[in-house]
């Protein structure tokens, strides 16, 4: 994947390391109803005058993974960052999630200022080019889904969330969405709001409206009931933070995975997984959380192992409007050298 000679001739001096957590808002087309108090986690990393810059999103829910667990956390990783490590050497210093991924991000966007080379060089991948994304239609009430469908009808792929609430509120915004957009390829995501009766229910109904694929219709703790269930489509894991380690158990229940880079440890993690997900055959869909330019830009470079790329919901850290990698055409297009890698 990449060259490890390389990687430590680049490495070994001391590192400034500096990490700020910063509110964040929804772009105007992103927003979704209640969806507030998201942060943005920015890394900065300085060595030999070149600086690197990684970010990653910080949900508003997910406690563990909270700015006063990330400060801990950088506290006790800090003297071993600090010494110019390379990214494969992350994991011996942090657990998957935010902090890693942003740090894994910083690291290779400063080693490629340093090389001279792009960070698709370094991985000793092709450039990365446009990709067709899938926009995930959010949950928003099932009477204005006529406009989020709208502000998404150049893309051809979607995402449709389910469960937020009971079976005929499923059923309603799935009537509607093909309705309005009989065209479009489509995957459901419950969230793992189902349980295995209103799974058995929906399977038919869901292939009848032409459904390509099935995310997480199971909490994970009951998530056994899925190894022997007939499917007349693929059903894919959210990949949680605790997971990224063991395809072996959830290739017996799923056909593949959902994988984003701040749940797994960033982009190195990530290229690695995929990688181990092509050899038991499981299909990948690179997900994002809402996300800023900068904590998508990474993701780009491992799309071309992904079977499904989605739009991530943009995110502003600053105090003008944030670039976004959105091209025409429901694409995401890759980043300049100005902006990442």
């Amino acid at each position: 994947m990449f060259d490890p000679a390389l990687l430590r001739s680049l490495t070994g001096t001391p590192m400034q390391v500096r990490c700020a957590v910063l509110p964040a808002r929804l772009s105007p087309t992103g927003a979704v109803p209640g969806a507030g108090g998201w942060a943005v986690l920015r890394v900065t990393v300085r060595n030999a005058g070149s600086t690197g810059q990684g970010e990653a999103a910080l949900r508003p829910s997910l406690d563990a993974h909270g700015p006063d667990v990330l400060r801990d956390q950088f506290a006790s990783a800090r003297d071993g960052l600090e010494r110019m490590i390379s990214p494969v050497q992350l994991p011996g210093l942090l657990s998957p999630g935010p902090l890693r991924s942003a740090l894994d991000s910083a690291l290779w966007d400063l080693l490629a200022k340093r090389s001279g080379q792009r960070a698709w060089e370094l991985l000793g991948m092709p450039p990365p080019r446009p990709v067709p994304a899938v926009r995930t239609v959010s949950p928003v009430a099932t009477e204005l889904l006529e406009q989020e469908l709208k502000d998404g009808e150049d893309f051809a792929s979607l995402k449709l969330k389910l469960g937020a609430g009971d079976l005929a509120d499923d059923l309603a915004r799935l009537t509607a969405v093909r309705r309005l957009r009989p065209d479009a390829w489509l995957m459901v995501d419950a969230d793992g709001a189902w349980d295995a009766d209103r799974l058995h229910v929906m399977l038919p109904i869901l292939h009848a409206h032409g459904v390509r694929m099935l995310e997480q219709p199971l909490p994970q703790a009951q998530s056994a009931a899925l190894a022997a269930l007939p499917r007349p489509f693929p059903i894919i894991a959210d990949l949680t933070y605790e997971q990224s380690t063991d395809l072996g158990r959830l290739g017996d229940r799923y056909d593949g995975i959902n994988l984003s880079l701040d749940a797994v440890g960033g982009l190195t993690a990530a290229l690695g997984i995929m990688e181990q997900a092509g050899q038991r055959g499981l299909a990948v869909l690179l997900d994002s959380p809402p996300a800023t330019a900068l904590s998508c830009a990474p993701a780009l470079h491992a799309a071309p192992g992904a079977d499904h790329v989605t739009l991530p919901r943009w995110l502003d850290a600053s105090e003008a409007g944030a670039p976004t990698l959105q091209g025409e055409g429901g694409m995401l297009v890759p980043p300049s050298p100005a902006l990442w890698g």
